[in-house]
């Protein structure tokens, strides 16, 4: 039975899996024949840059073949949608889809190309039965014994037919795929779960790392072993050569054929919390089009930084393509539902996704909003000119490090590592501040000189190439902000005997506080560093007490910090005293400790450039044990340390996110600055622990202030609705005022 004689109920991208059925089982491929793993060279991510029709892409949806018609009239340009499953054997070796499939498909794709859209085939990367009893081998092997080879494939359990594509099925869905483009005209493939196990003992597996690693897999999935770290690194490697090779061959069919594939690191925060990691963040890269899962329900802090966070960090991570966040319209995650779902919050969840780097990516498939996906991508729509080739403005990076999260604080990130950055995060959104997200592999020389300031948020794990990196950017007068445990182990978490950047920072490390400060041996002193306990340990109560420099000389910290001593509770780190005693401008005093008040901010000066380091870590506080003095005194350290001062002054409330991008077409070069209006007239009403944002309503908002410093451009517009705004000069400075700001909309700056 082919899924064309299906009608699901609805249809989201899960459908995909859920209401397909499994390719018809055909005669086996001839005994003996088998793909040849591929030899060609494997080429970086940059050497195959998108196809020039995916940056032009805002509007994706997630339909049946009924519904393009009604899908094209609401202006969608790419579909995606599943009809079929691999197949086996390949059609030119005698086998390919049914013929029922094989109409259906062509149909399918001649319908959508017929309104004018693109079609991206759901592909669901599990082979059939009859090749699984083929080839039991290319299964994964979850273990060393083989026992998977007595497990019998069934067409209703795709756990007994979970392919490796590290072997000789990643080979043969390659050659699908390229039968596919070539046959039926298809624009490009989606996956949902072609990623990688946590270890696997195939044998394909086995002889690949004995032949490039020159030893035996890892014994077990366990962070703990640095031989898993390495193991997992080569494994992330691999699968992107996969996917590289698939887009290599795929290009030389159709130039214009894209991978828009499904991601796993920031939709939701449980992707921040998988570990063993499914697939290496660098991923993103490869893909063309990488889209997510974007969920705001409860268990996913949906009332909080969290989902604005994870919009921008694929952003980043797909960085110079374009990412997608499919808003989904649960109204709660247990259970699972979208009961009562105002309209008004989809729309409000898919501006505040493309505010933040995202594009629209909507089902047609969510019982009773049907009208309200049309109305939402119409909105996009109005917006969509000033979407592609869009980039944040560049003036303070904020590294999200994957190896960090990986390597350093698998036990527990969520709290040796997601309170860091989004706790900064934090501090860029309520201070209306540019700032954009890295990743490991921008921290270059190169990458790192486009920005004023650098923020290390924890960032534990750096290679000795990055900290070079991090070092000359500072020498020729870049600020740097880094807090806790920066640079204290390498990329794989292994630990050094004192902070890399240590020359930068002014201090040594000397552990926690409520641990011996004089360490007998490095890897006794690391162990109860990091064991358990550790974060538990480490987050207590302190005293934090500021002094007379400059960074504190503002009336606002005046107000929140009165009689110049704080509470504080967050992660500290005990270090020694500065060569300088001045350079120490706040010192904390843990509750219990008995030897005097530590080191809480260093400011200092290195090379040309400024650092600040702090001790006790301001940004993890400020996600999980915030006052408002810790955000205000974040702002003005960025701002001390800043070789150059922010481009954009803003003045509005901290409900209104302001995201600028430069937008570089051809000739024309735009200021995009992007106005959100998070304002929830709801919060904070409901139980605490399950507050999820259901908006029904806005409250507009007026007076808000651009300030531009030494901005060349000089005309300024309101878009949607190409509304001229008043715009005032003094000097160097460019005043654009924005009379009244509803949901959202888009400051557009022109020379």
């Amino acid at each position: 039975m082919s899924n064309s004689a299906r009608a699901p109920r609805y249809f989201t991208r899960r459908d995909f899996l859920a209401t397909s059925t499994a390719a018809c089982a055909v005669a086996a491929w001839p005994q003996g024949m088998a793909i040849a793993a591929a030899t060609e060279p494997v080429l970086e991510a940059d050497q195959l840059p998108a196809p020039a029709w995916v940056h032009d892409v805002t509007r994706m949806a997630f339909c049946g073949v009924d519904q393009f018609e009604q899908v094209s009239k609401a202006g969608v340009q790419v579909i995606h949608t599943n009809l079929i499953w691999p197949y086996y054997p390949l059609k030119r070796d005698g086998g390919g889809l049914t013929a029922q499939d094989d109409a259906a498909l062509r149909k399918m794709v001649e319908t959508c190309h017929g309104f004018g859209m693109k079609l991206s085939l759901g592909l669901p990367p599990f082979p059939p039965v009859s090749l699984v009893q083929e080839h039991p081998d290319w299964r994964m092997h979850p273990d060393d014994t083989g026992s998977v080879l007595s497990v019998e494939p069934r067409e209703d359990n795709l756990g007994t037919r979970n392919p490796c594509n590290n072997g000789p099925w990643g080979d043969y869905l390659v050659e699908i795929c390229l039968e596919l483009v070539r046959d039926y005209g298809l624009d490009g493939f989606s996956y949902d779960g072609n990623y990688h196990a946590a270890l696997c003992f195939c044998p394909a597996c086995k002889a690949a790392y004995r032949a490039e690693r020159e030893r035996d897999l890892p014994a077990a999935a366990h962070l703990d072993d640095v031989a898993y770290r390495e193991y997992l690194v080569w494994r992330g490697e691999r699968l992107m050569q996969h996917y590289l090779r698939l887009k290599r061959r795929m290009r030389a069919e159709n130039p214009d054929s894209a991978l828009m594939s499904w991601t796993v690191n920031a939709g939701r925060y449980g992707h921040f919390l998988y570990s063993p990691r499914a697939m290496p963040a660098e991923l993103n890269r490869v893909f063309d089009l990488p889209m997510q899962e974007w969920w705001l329900d409860e268990t996913n802090f949906g009332a909080s930084v969290c989902p604005a966070f994870g919009a921008a960090y694929l952003s980043a991570a797909a960085r110079p393509n374009p990412g997608a966040s499919e808003a989904y319209l649960m109204s709660r995650g247990n259970p699972y539902s979208a009961d009562s779902f105002p309209k008004h919050e989809r729309l409000t969840r898919n501006l505040l996704a493309m505010t933040n780097g995202s594009r629209a990516a909507e089902s047609f498939g969510w019982p009773g909003h049907l009208e309200s996906t049309a109305e939402v991508l119409a909105e996009v729509a109005k917006r969509a000119e000033w979407m592609p080739h869009a980039q944040p403005l560049s003036w303070a990076a904020l590294l999200v490090s994957e190896q960090t999260r990986q390597f350093y604080a698998y036990r527990d990130i969520a709290d040796r590592f997601l309170p860091h950055v989004f706790g900064t995060f934090r501090v860029g959104l309520e201070e209306h501040l540019p700032m954009s997200l890295i990743c490991d592999w921008d921290v270059t020389p190169e990458r790192l000189a486009e920005f004023a300031v650098l923020m290390l948020p924890n960032a534990a794990a750096l290679s000795d190439q990055q900290v070079d990196a991090v070092r000359k950017y500072v020498e020729a007068g870049g600020g740097l902000i880094a807090t806790a445990e920066t640079s204290l182990c390498d990329e794989l978490g292994r630990p050094r005997a004192d902070f890399a950047l240590a020359d930068l920072f002014g201090v040594h490390y000397q552990g926690r506080p409520n641990a011996p400060l004089v360490r007998p041996e490095l890897d006794v002193n690391f162990a109860v560093t990091v064991d358990d306990a550790y974060w538990a340990a480490r987050v207590g109560a302190a005293q934090f007490l500021i002094t007379d420099h400059t960074v504190f000389d503002d009336d606002k910290l005046r107000e929140l910090i009165p009689t110049r001593v704080a509470t504080f509770k967050g992660p500290q780190t005990a270090v020694s005293e500065p060569a300088n005693p001045a350079e120490v401008v706040a010192r904390f005093t843990p509750e219990g400790w008995k030897n005097g008040p530590l080191p809480a901010m260093i400011l200092r000066q290195h090379g040309a450039g400024r650092v600040a380091y702090l001790p006790a870590a301001l940004d993890a506080a400020l996600w999980s044990y915030a006052y408002p003095y810790q955000r205000r005194l974040l702002k003005n350290v960025i701002d001390w340390v800043a070789r150059t001062p922010n481009p954009i002054m803003v003045e509005a409330p901290m409900c209104v996110q302001v995201a600028p991008y430069r937008q570089r077409i051809g000739d024309n070069d735009r200021l995009v600055i992007h106005l959100m209006n998070t304002l929830n007239t709801t919060a904070q009403h409901g139980l605490p622990s399950v507050e999820v944002p259901l908006r029904e309503e806005t409250i507009p908002i007026s007076g808000i202030r651009l300030q531009l410093a030494n901005t060349e451009f000089r005309s300024f517009f309101l878009e949607p609705g190409h509304v001229p705004l008043p715009v005032s000069r003094s000097g160097a400075v460019t005043t654009v005022d924005i009379p009244r700001l509803e949901l959202h909309a888009i400051v557009v700056g022109e020379r």
